[in-house]
């Protein structure tokens, strides 16, 4: 791999200079020898690697490089590959045939996998929250008039099941950041179900 080229694509990318970005990391891509050459250097780069505004790196790079690594850790139970495909979401969700290489795995069933591999990891936590408070705060949006589940209303026997996940979330509050929220939503829960 010839990181000169990455680097030259990144310089474009600040000045936005597409053609030239393109090129260099078109060029990026194809100086790599082997899949080794790959694992080090998405090991090393995707935690420095910046998210665009729809929270995704450059497909190219995801595609060819990175998607291959975290596929293998996947298939193999990494959970630090496990971790970057609940944060690359994005990219998964945007491509079907590749999301349909880790059998369409939500991030929300994926974190919770990864919990319980590793239930005292602070990033795993921290991720499995703001993936759980994203949807708290999707379903009572529409509220008076109901909680949504998907883009619909939900049972009452739906939200008796919601309400069994408060103890959970209380927990990965570990800091209080959310517990009005959570308070919020618990009673938003239980007012719809004694309607």
């Amino acid at each position: 791999m010839n990181i000169e080229y990455f680097n030259e694509y990144l310089k474009y990318e600040q000045l936005g200079i597409k053609s030239k970005e393109k090129e260099y990391l078109n060029n990026f891509i194809k100086s790599f020898e082997n899949y080794n050459e790959k694992v080090l250097w998405t090991m090393e780069y995707l935690p420095k690697l910046k998210f665009n505004h729809h929270n995704r790196i450059r497909n190219e790079l995801f595609e060819e490089i990175v998607f291959p690594v975290l596929l293998e850790g996947y298939n193999n139970r990494n959970i630090k590959s496990m971790i970057w495909i609940v944060k690359l979401n994005q990219n998964f969700t945007q491509n079907e045939k590749l999301w349909k290489k880790i059998n369409y795995v939500s991030n929300l069933s994926l974190i919770m996998e990864c919990y319980k591999m590793e239930p005292d990891n602070s990033e795993i936590i921290d991720l499995y929250l703001e993936i759980i408070i994203e949807k708290i705060l999707y379903r009572i949006h529409e509220w008076p008039d109901g909680i949504l589940i998907g883009n619909r209303l939900a049972e009452k026997d739906e939200c008796k099941k919601l309400l069994e996940e408060i103890p959970l979330l209380n927990k990965l509050d570990r800091n209080n950041e959310y517990n009005e929220l959570i308070m919020e939503y618990e009673n938003i829960l239980n007012e719809y179900i004694n309607r």
